[in-house]
Order: structure tokens, then C-alpha cells, then sequence
């Protein structure tokens, strides 16, 4: 190999996998069926950013960051070149030894190459010798490019690999997609849980002759070529074949490719027939570009600017509709979803993050639920537009279900309390941010009761109204009720809680015992508290405007401390 073929594909301007993190070199080991020795349990964290065929006796540049594939040697003969490497700055060595089978054992790897990794403190990259150097390069390249694809963030952009990461957390499976040729064009999920047809796909880039053949005598490619059908390929041990889902990509009528999943050590998550759906409906305007030589990551996150100035009202939504395939007298259904992340929870950049990733599963269910459903992010939330048909009313219990099931998942993947608003449904598509708007303002009082997973706006019209009301005092700074903050100065001058107690007391209708029960007093005190309240406040309890006059001033001077209907009342 020439010394300039050495050099190119070490520098950034020429191999677009460098100037990234790159791909941990455990996980190229396990897409492989080596094994690294040598360096230390340092090597569990080296990253490989390129990657290079190297002859004994080509002249190295340097090797900063890159993997170097050792040709035209093997074993022990490969120590030299193992040695160069190193010199050079190699990340990591790949050498190919005589082994009984894959994984390729540590004892197999000769004694003068781990010897000589250790000297240099560079890993080596044990490898079967039947594998080709070719193959082994385009199966770190394929790393290289889904390292790529996850350093831009997962989410709805038009990466293939990031929907195939999002398929395969959603599901628990090993996921690959396939054009009509074949041809492996991305895949996730654990390498060290794949049958052998799966890892030759990976090596090879491409579906593996053997494979191809059972799959057409079985039936499956007709199959998911007539439509969106979910096929379940049952295990074949004899064959080491695992149980796989594959659903067809669709353009139209036209077939643009498949979308395949693996079940690794643990079964599939259920639903994942729905999430396989979902992602192939996402993944055919990438196929799209695939075949047509477009530009996948423009487009879509054109797609995504859209769909944002839909939810927000700043284009012409009539306008906006036939370029997101809406027809323009469609109404739509609105969801708001928030995650509820701690705000300390960490920097901006990993809040950003996981935003990101969870608007990536929301697509997936979302395109499973309604074909032709968009995402957007705003106010560090999610909303869902889910176009209805003019002359058709949307079923909300069908909805419901839909929504319970997502925040069901997002709760699990994210570990937060996710919450989430069916907001209603915009008649047309320019009300779509009136309607977002009353998906905000549902989860805001969502957010009171974190055991509640899921509501609709309409539950929650009864204290949105008092929200308004008390919106309305707010900017009326002049109307106060002055007995009420006679009491308030009271409480905070003397440490006691009647007006804390009082409010209580009216929301429950007068309930002592269960009042007393929450504020851990006896009943006589509670009592006590409420008629001293009234008294120092000039209250008749009897006259119902005295009542309601008292429970929305208290709301009022509680929204003020800062704990709108909840305890501490107010500070003192």
C-alpha cells in the first residue's frame, strides 16, 4: 500500500468519521467477534476515530485516534506491525489469528502480540482470520457513521441510525434497515446478543446469501412487500436463526426497502409490532433520498421547522399544509407531553439531550398511531399534531388509550414522572397553537399531582377557570380583600397557620375530621383555628360571596408565596 493511500483517511478533511468522540473500540469488538488484549483495562475506554489497511513496510503518518487493520500478516508475524502502530499513535491495532471459533479467545492472540501491546500500551484488536480486511473495514466504518449519527442526538431528524437507536431502546431488540437491494443501511443494539445471520449482514454490509434464500422460500419479502404488515419470522435454531419482526418501507405502492428486528436475550417489548410500524412510516422519506441522491437531513428538519410553525402559528397554515401533506381543511388533535426532568437535573446540553431522544419515541408511536402525525418541540415540551379528517370528529377514547400507553413507555425509558394533556382538537389547522396553548396551561396544573399521568383539557376546565379568575385579581392589583391579609400579617407575626387551616377547611366543605386528619391536629383545634380566622379576618361563613370572596383571595396571596395550593401556606 502506498504511502499516500496511508495518509489519506487520517486527516479530518477526508475521512468524515474523524472530529467526532468515534466508536468505543469494545463495541467494534463485539460487531466483529474479536477480542481486545493488551493496554490494560484502559482499553475498555479507547475510541477509534478512522480507520486504515496497513502493509509492513508502508510509511506511517499520523495515527492519532485511528484503528489500523495489520494486511499481509498474521499472529505472531504481526507483532512488528503491532509495534509501528503504536509508534505512530494508533487508537488500536487489529491483528488476524488462527482461532477455533468466534469470539476469538484471549489465549488464541500469540504471546509475542500481547506482549509487544503491552510494551507500547496500544490495544490489539484480536480478529478471526477468516475474515477479510475489507470486510472487517467497512464493519468499523459502519461504527464510525452510527457514533456519528448519535454525537448529532437521537430524535426526529432523518438519521437513520438515530431512528434505528430509537427503535432498538423502545423495543429491547437488534434493528437493521435494509434497502431493496439489501444492503445494510444502519442498525442498533447490543452486538454481543446477534445470531450469526445478523453479524455476516453487519460484516458484510449486506444480507447474507443463505438468509436472503430461507427468507423467500418462506414467504416473508412477498409478504411485507404488499403492504405494512408486521411479519414475525419464529426462531430456527438449526439454522441460528433468533425470532426477528420485519415490516416493509413504503412509498406509495412502491417498495423502498425493509425494516428488521432481532430478538436478543430478552424478549420483545410489547407493542413492538406498533413500533416497527411507526419507524418504517418515519424511515421511507429517508429512502427515499437514499434512492433520489437527496438531502435527508435538510429536508427533514425542514419537516421539523414546519411542523414547529404549525404548533406556533408563524406561517400560513393553509401554506404550511401542503408542504407537510395535509390536506388544508383538516382539523388536528393536539397531545402536550412533558417529561418533567428536575430543572437541576443536570447541564442544558443533557436536558437537550433526552428532549430529544423522547421527541425521537414520540415520532416513532405517533407515525405508528397516524400516518401522517408530526412532532414538534416547544416551551421544553412535546406536542403531538395528529391531523382529523373536516367532516370527521375524533374519537377521544381510542386517544386516551394512545396517550396513557406513551407517557406508560416514556415513564419507563426516562425515569422521570412523565405527564401528559390531550388538549383537544384545533377545527382547522390555523387554531392548532390555541389549542397547544391550552395543552401548556393543562400541564401546569397537571403538575400539582404527579401521581395523575394523563388528563384532558376538558377535566380540567374546573381549576383552569379559577386560574383565569385568579390571572384576572392578579393584574387588579387594587382588589384585596384586607381582613384576609389582616390574617396573613397575623400568621407570619405569630408562627400559627389559620389561614392555611381556614382555606382547607372551605375546600373540604367543612369536612373537620378529614381536614384535621391532613393537617395532623385534633378536630377541636381545627376548630378553634377556623373560628379565630374568621374573626380576625370579619368573615360570615354563612353568606356564600363571603365564602367564595375568602377561597379566592387565599388562593390569590398563596399564588403570591409561591406555592399555589400547597403547603408551606405562606412563609412565616
Amino acid at each position: 500500500m502506498s504511502e499516500d493511500l496511508i495518509g489519506a483517511g487520517t486527516g479530518t478533511g477526508d475521512d468524515p468519521a474523524l472530529g467526532v468522540p468515534g466508536a468505543p473500540l469494545a463495541r467494534v469488538a463485539a460487531v466483529l467477534g474479536a477480542t481486545v488484549v493488551g493496554a490494560g483495562r484502559g482499553a475498555g475506554a479507547v475510541t477509534v476515530g478512522g480507520v486504515i489497511i496497513a502493509e509492513p513496510g508502508d510509511a506511517l503518518g499520523d495515527l492519532t485516534g485511528v484503528l489500523v487493520l495489520t494486511a499481509g500478516v498474521r499472529g505472531a508475524d504481526a507483532a512488528d506491525q503491532v509495534g509501528a502502530a503504536a509508534g505512530a499513535g494508533a487508537a488500536a491495532v487489529a491483528v488476524r489469528v488462527d482461532t477455533t471459533g468466534v469470539p476469538v479467545a484471549a489465549d488464541e492472540v500469540p504471546a509475542a502480540v500481547r506482549q509487544c501491546a503491552e510494551r507500547a500500551g496500544v490495544p490489539v484488536l484480536a480478529v478471526a482470520a477468516g475474515l477479510r480486511w475489507d470486510q472487517v473495514e467497512t464493519a468499523v466504518r459502519g461504527e464510525l457513521a452510527r457514533a456519528a449519527a448519535a454525537e448529532r442526538g437521537g430524535g426526529p431528524r432523518g438519521d437513520l441510525y438515530a431512528l434505528a437507536q430509537t427503535v432498538a431502546s423502545l423495543t429491547r431488540g437488534l434493528v437493521s434497515v435494509e434497502d431493496t437491494g439489501h444492503r445494510v443501511l444502519a442498525y442498533a443494539g447490543s452486538a454481543d446478543e446477534a445470531d450469526e445471520p445478523r453479524r455476516r449482514s453487519i460484516l458484510e454490509r449486506a444480507c447474507a446469501e443463505p438468509c436472503l434464500s430461507h427468507m423467500r422460500e418462506w414467504g416473508v419479502y412477498r409478504r411485507v412487500r404488499d403492504g405494512d404488515e408486521v411479519v414475525d419470522v419464529a426462531a430456527r435454531p438449526e439454522l441460528g436463526l433468533r425470532r426477528r419482526l420485519v415490516v416493509g418501507i413504503h412509498a406509495g405502492p412502491r417498495p423502498l426497502g425493509t425494516l428488521w428486528l432481532q430478538e436478543g436475550d430478552r424478549p420483545l417489548a410489547d407493542r413492538s409490532d406498533q413500533v416497527l410500524r411507526g419507524a418504517a412510516r418515519l424511515a421511507a422519506p429517508q429512502l427515499v433520498d437514499h434512492y433520489y441522491l437527496g438531502d435527508p437531513d435538510g429536508r427533514l428538519r425542514s419537516r421539523e421547522d414546519l411542523a414547529h410553525g404549525l404548533l406556533t402559528g408563524r406561517f400560513n397554515a393553509s401554506a404550511l399544509a401542503v408542504h407537510l401533506g395535509i390536506a388544508p381543511t383538516s382539523g388536528a388533535s393536539v397531545v402536550a407531553v412533558d417529561l418533567r426532568e428536575e430543572p437541576d437535573a443536570g447541564d442544558a446540553a443533557r436536558r437537550d439531550a433526552r428532549l430529544a431522544e423522547a421527541a425521537g419515541m414520540v415520532s416513532v408511536h405517533a407515525a405508528a398511531y397516524r400516518r401522517n402525525a408530526l412532532v414538534a418541540q416547544a416551551c421544553g415540551q412535546i406536542y403531538v399534531m395528529l391531523p382529523e379528517p373536516a367532516d370527521r370528529a375524533p374519537a377521544e377514547r381510542p386517544l386516551l388509550r394512545w396517550t396513557n400507553d406513551l407517557v406508560t413507555v416514556l415513564r419507563g425509558h426516562t425515569r422521570t414522572p412523565v405527564q401528559a394533556v390531550v388538549a383537544g382538537t384545533a377545527a382547522d389547522l390555523a387554531d392548532i397553537p390555541v389549542v397547544k396553548l391550552r395543552g401548556h396551561h393543562g400541564l401546569e396544573i397537571l403538575a400539582r399531582t404527579p401521581h395523575r399521568a394523563v388528563e384532558t383539557h376538558d377535566r380540567l376546565v374546573s381549576p383552569l377557570m379559577v386560574r383565569e379568575v385568579l390571572d384576572v385579581l392578579d393584574r387588579h392589583g387594587g382588589v384585596r380583600h384586607p381582613g384576609l391579609e389582616a390574617l396573613a400579617a397575623h400568621d407570619a407575626a405569630h408562627g400559627t397557620e389559620l389561614a392555611r387551616s381556614l382555606l382547607r377547611y372551605l375546600d373540604a366543605f367543612g369536612e373537620v375530621g378529614v381536614v384535621a386528619k391532613e393537617l395532623s391536629v385534633h378536630p377541636n383545634t381545627l376548630r378553634y383555628r377556623v373560628r379565630k380566622a374568621v374573626a380576625l379576618a370579619g368573615l360570615d361563613l354563612d353568606d356564600p360571596e363571603h365564602r367564595l370572596a375568602a377561597m379566592l383571595g387565599l388562593r390569590l396571596m398563596n399564588r403570591g408565596s409561591g406555592a399555589e395550593n400547597g403547603a408551606p401556606f405562606f412563609p412565616h
